[in-house]
């Protein structure tokens, strides 16, 4: 039985579903809003359609909440940043403007551009977005890293000619300590993303929660948490675990530099020298589509909802059940499979009850 007392919510990946236009994402966030989900969250990269060209094409038309599933502060200086959100702010008639922010994936992100000090580029695009967004003026001399990194004069004073028209709030979409540490102290809640099922599997998430959640409460400030759930589901299974195969693959190749074990590996079912024969394969030129071949479904379902409705359904009712006893505020499913459209309609009206 399904068990979730927050928000759910949709992820569109932009990256993952190339073949859809800046019409097709509004009328899949129109069809999104129309079945109850609450939020759409898109995501930034390099080479693919904007995000805020996509943001503010569905805020015209749809009355839903939005957010960003994550800016990346490389790719755009924090006053481009906040007059982006602050000029979207005015679309959405008073809906909150989720800003989910980190460096970036350094599997492809850091393949296109330099991202010197992470965590200091994330703190401090933050905290001058903020200062931009409440009116203020901005020197760039109290950013070192943003000012360097971006060129700015360090005494141009900045200030944005408009106010916002509608409350944001902001969300890191970091996991390392050291990140999640600076979400409690400058953010308003965490966005843990597209490796959410396996640690939430191997029982680890609370811990890497933990430190961000302490720092929030010592700062006495109010959060609000969301997660993200990997889905592909499609009525014939076997075109769920082609589209989620390559993705597993990427996320599994990541876990460990994030402190999982051959033990947690085994826990979710995956051996340990699979791993070693995906690595030995990319290290000879397979891209990871290709080595994504050596998983089986049940290892794609380690990391992924996959697969026909009725086998969606008791995989994702156990994640939101964990979900809800960790106290997140809001899941965001996302990837969600070959077909939009399907995936969205057979989420709604035959995995999660209305």
């Amino acid at each position: 039985m399904m068990s979730f007392h927050g928000e759910l919510a949709l992820k569109f990946a932009l990256q993952s579903a190339t073949q859809y236009r800046t019409a097709d994402w509004m009328r899949l966030a129109q069809l999104a809003h129309g079945q109850g989900f609450e939020q759409i969250w898109v995501n930034d990269n390099l080479g693919q359609r904007n995000i805020f060209i996509i943001l503010a094409a569905i805020a015209a038309r749809v009355p839903i909440k939005l957010g960003t599933a994550i800016v990346v502060p490389y790719f755009r200086n924090p006053v481009d940043i906040a007059d982006s959100l602050a000029a979207l702010s005015e679309l959405t008639e008073g809906r909150e403007v989720s800003v989910g922010i980190a460096r970036g994936e350094s599997a492809r992100a850091g393949r296109q551009i330099e991202m010197p000090n992470p965590v200091a580029m994330v703190r401090e695009a933050t905290l001058a977005v903020k200062a931009l967004l409440a009116g203020e003026s901005v020197k760039f001399r109290d950013y070192p890293t943003a000012c360097a990194y971006h060129h700015f004069h360090p005494e141009q004073e900045f200030r944005l000619a408009f106010s916002p028209g509608a409350p944001l709030r902001f969300y890191c979409g970091g996991h390392g300590k050291r990140i999640l540490k600076v979400a409690g102290e400058v953010m308003d809640g965490i966005y843990f993303g597209d490796h959410t099922i396996p640690v939430m599997r191997t029982g680890r998430l609370a811990a890497f929660l933990a430190g961000a959640r302490s720092s929030v409460a010592a700062h006495n400030k109010t959060r609000f948490d969301v997660c993200e759930l990997d889905v592909s589901i499609a009525r014939e299974r076997g075109r769920a675990f082609e589209f989620a195969r390559p993705y597993a693959a990427h996320v599994l190749l990541h876990l460990e530099a994030m402190g999982l074990t051959s033990d947690d590996f085994r826990g979710l079912g995956i051996e340990p020298r699979l791993l070693d024969s995906m690595k030995h394969a990319c290290s000879q030129g397979a891209t990871i589509p290709a080595a994504s071949a050596l998983l089986s479904d049940d290892a794609v379902k380690s990391c992924f909802v996959a697969g026909s409705p009725e086998e969606c359904r008791d995989q994702l009712a156990a994640l939101l059940n964990e979900a809800n006893r960790l106290q997140f505020g809001q899941v965001a499913l996302a990837k969600l499979g070959p077909d939009y459209d399907e995936a969205i309609n057979l989420l709604r009206s035959e995995v999660i009850a209305r």
